[in-house]
């Protein structure tokens, strides 16, 4: 959680969490459109940051792809992306070299493509989740943003009240171990909550717990980790209190996969 008048936190989430809930409840379209807001900003964002580290990654071809992929996601699932990214990786080194761009440049670009549009996207796949109840895709997916926020907001608050030993202090600093494991209990509570209001099942229950309490925190510290290299203190300024989007969604674009590829792998071999 960053720093930031508590004013201006509370407004960003007084319109900001009724429009992110209403979009996901109109799925299709609706919480595409969303995804790909989210997800194009910060890959904006992400390039800003390799600029920062002296590179020159190609950001027009970089969010174009990146909006085709969230595109297809929506279109077509699982079942395109892989000849996708593979044309994406091919044309991205062409006109990385008929610009005169490094490998680290076109390695950049590369980057911004998968992290965040990619990634982000796969929260299309969980929307999507069909288990034969009436918007079981719908609560899988808010269940999922509501355990990142509600792991964020006790992580924040355990590490304020009891943090002593540092987490990984190259990378946050002001991060601990005492925080980490309360985002871990609090997105517990959450998740149990959501299992006994019966809006999800027990295996996806724990899948929540894991990709939330401890993936989702993971991408926190990755986001921390670049931003430290690239010497910024928040990805961007668009929300205020929070920092830029990548700053706000950086654990839901590493929760969000993790969770898909649960539901890919219990389709695939027919799980119950």
């Amino acid at each position: 959680m960053r720093k930031g008048g508590l004013g201006s936190r509370l407004l960003v989430a007084a319109w900001g969490i009724p429009l992110l809930v209403s979009l996901i409840w109109v799925g299709g379209w609706g919480t595409a459109l969303m995804v790909a807001a989210i997800s194009l900003v910060a890959q904006y964002e992400f390039y800003r940051l390799q600029r920062a580290l002296g590179r020159n990654p190609l950001v027009e071809l970089g969010l174009v792809s990146g909006a085709a992929l969230i595109a297809l996601w929506q279109l077509s699932g699982m079942e395109a992306i892989g000849w996708t990214l593979a044309a994406v990786y091919l044309l991205t080194l062409l006109a990385a070299l008929m610009t005169n761009r490094s490998h680290s440049d076109a390695l950049a670009t590369l980057g911004g493509i998968i992290y965040p549009p990619l990634l982000g996207g796969s929260l299309l796949l969980l929307r999507a989740f069909d288990d034969g109840g009436e918007q079981a895709g719908f609560y899988l997916a808010l269940g999922l943003i509501g355990a990142i926020w509600v792991c964020d907001t006790a992580a924040y608050a355990g590490g304020r009240a009891f943090g002593k030993h540092p987490l990984m202090p190259t990378v946050s600093p002001k991060k601990t171990v005492e925080g980490f494991l309360a985002g871990i209990v609090g997105t517990a509570l959450f998740v149990g909550g959501w299992y006994l209001g019966g809006l999800i099942r027990f295996d996806l229950a724990l899948v929540l717990l894991f990709a939330a309490g401890v993936i989702g925190q993971l991408g926190d510290l990755i986001e921390s980790s670049l931003k430290r290299e690239a010497g910024v203190k928040d990805s961007g300024a668009l929300l205020p209190g929070h920092g830029g989007m990548l700053d706000r969604f950086d654990s839901l674009f590493a929760a969000a996969p993790a969770t898909a590829m649960y539901l890919i792998v219990r389709f695939y071999f027919g799980m119950p």
